[in-house]
């Protein structure tokens, strides 16, 4: 499985957790938006619809949608997993970011493995050993 990390995530982040995933009997890969795209400010339909022709990918991005956001219907329209950073992660500091995900990253990595179908997560500051999601509709 691919992770695509958005670009409001630090690409130092994607690469860290890139190397740290080798490590799990996954082995996820984890990419970074600029590195995706070969260029920063990509609009987000366009990477998007790149992730859905390819498949098997799961977002991770601290965008925050309102309801009803268009962008937001995209996002859960495109069949693919999504984890999207609570509005708790926006408020801490690139260092403070990374040392979180790493400690979440197990059980990202277990719960994206061993679900089925497209998923939003919202994913909490605090760790509480489960993700909570909803389903999401397949295209």
């Amino acid at each position: 499985m691919h992770f695509f990390i958005d670009e409001n995530l630090s690409h130092r982040i994607a690469n860290a957790l890139h190397h740290l995933a080798q490590l799990r009997t996954e082995k996820h890969s984890v990419v970074h938006a600029r590195e995706f795209n070969a260029r920063p400010g990509v609009p987000d339909q366009e990477w998007l619809e790149r992730l859905q022709q390819e498949g098997n990918w799961v977002i991770l991005s601290k965008d925050r949608f309102k309801k009803g956001d268009p962008e937001r219907l995209a996002f859960e329209n495109a069949g693919l997993t999504i984890i999207n950073l609570g509005k708790d992660w926006s408020r801490r500091k690139v260092w403070d970011t990374a040392i979180q995900l790493i400690r979440w990253w197990p059980t990202i990595s277990k719960e994206v493995t061993q679900t089925k179908g497209p998923m939003l997560y919202e994913l909490p500051w605090g760790m509480s050993g489960k993700l909570k999601g909803r389903k999401l509709p397949k295209p």
